[in-house]
């Protein structure tokens, strides 16, 4: 009974997961900054590819004439309902481009 009990507990961990992928919310070629971001539901547990959103705003940048990007920080706000309740959140990372531009 109780490895019944274990493995439903599992299985219900497991079916929470949801896998997100990286938006463009915003991008800035003067600041040289690109703004990723995601968005989950309140009971989701959700899994991003890091490396997906580093080559996204690599290309970004690339297309400015940048060689990379770096990350620069994180941000996570509720969009739906209040912070201690809420059931919508959006998680926005920002990246600066690096390295000398070519195109300027």
């Amino acid at each position: 009974m109780l490895r019944a009990a274990c493995v439903l507990a599992l299985l219900l961990l497991a079916g929470c997961t949801t896998y997100k992928t990286w938006s463009v919310a915003d991008s800035d070629r003067d600041t040289a900054t690109v703004a990723l971001f995601y968005e989950y539901r309140k009971f989701e547990s959700p899994q991003v590819d890091e490396r997906a959103g580093v080559e996204m705003a690599r290309e970004r940048c690339r297309d400015w004439g940048y060689p990379g990007a770096q990350r620069k920080g994180e941000d996570r706000k509720c969009i739906d309902g209040e912070e201690h309740s809420c059931s919508r959140w959006q998680v926005i990372r920002e990246y600066r481009c690096t390295g000398e531009s070519k195109s300027r």
